[in-house]
C-alpha cells in the first residue's frame, strides 16, 4: 500500500509531467515512465523516500519545477535522491560540457546505494521503451545502447541491488535482441 509521501510525490509527478508525451511514442502519456520505475523501486524493496525519488526523479530535468521546489515539498533524503539523479546540462550540451559533466554525475551516483539502484531501474525502463519504438527509431535506439553499455555498465558493476541488476542486464539484452533481429520486435511489459 503506497504510504502518503509516494502518492504525494506521484501526485506531484503528475502534474508536473501533464502535458508531457514520451518522446519517441505518440500517444503515452510522460508520467507512465516514472510510475513504472517507482512500481521497480518498490518491488526492488528500495525506501519511501527511494520510491518518491523514482517519481520525481525526471521534474527538475524535464518540466519547469526546480530543486529547490523539490526541496521544500519532500524529505531530504527523497530531494537529495532527486539532485543526484539530475543531469545539470541538456541533451544538446558540446561535447565538452558532457565530458566535464559527466564523471561528476555518475560518480556522485555511484556514492550512493539507492541512486545505483534508480538509475538501474530508470535506464532499464528506457531501454525497454526504444524495443518498443523498434524498427521506427532502430538507429536511435542503436546509438542509446552503446551510451547505456559506455555510461551505465560501471553503474551496474556497482549495483548492490541484485533486482535492479537484473531488470538492467536484461534490458540491455532484450535491447540488443532487438537490434539485431529481423522484423518488428515485440516485448512484454511484464516484468
Amino acid at each position: 500500500m503506497p504510504t502518503e509521501l509516494v502518492l504525494r510525490a506521484a501526485a506531484y509527478a503528475a502534474a508536473a509531467h501533464a502535458p508531457q508525451r514520451r518522446k519517441g511514442h505518440l500517444d503515452e502519456p510522460y508520467i507512465n515512465h516514472p510510475l513504472r520505475v517507482a512500481h521497480a523501486a518498490s518491488e526492488a524493496g528500495l525506501s519511501d523516500e527511494a520510491i518518491a525519488a523514482a517519481l520525481l526523479h525526471d521534474v527538475v530535468e524535464d518540466t519547469p519545477r526546480s530543486q529547490s521546489e523539490i526541496e521544500a515539498a519532500f524529505p531530504p533524503r527523497t530531494a537529495e535522491l532527486v539532485r543526484l539523479l539530475t543531469k545539470w546540462w541538456p541533451d544538446d550540451a558540446s561535447q565538452e560540457i558532457k565530458a566535464e559533466g559527466q564523471p561528476v554525475y555518475y560518480g556522485a551516483i555511484l556514492q550512493d546505494a539507492d541512486a545505483t539502484a534508480l538509475k538501474l531501474l530508470d535506464r532499464a525502463d528506457n531501454l525497454r521503451d526504444m524495443v518498443r519504438m523498434l524498427p521506427h527509431k532502430r538507429d536511435w535506439a542503436a546509438r542509446y545502447l552503446r551510451k547505456t553499455r559506455r555510461e551505465i555498465a560501471p553503474i551496474a558493476d556497482e549495483c548492490t541491488n541484485a533486482l535492479a541488476r537484473e531488470r538492467y542486464a536484461a534490458a540491455v539484452d532484450a535491447l540488443d535482441a532487438a537490434l539485431s533481429a529481423p522484423g518488428k520486435p515485440q516485448l512484454s511489459r511484464d516484468r
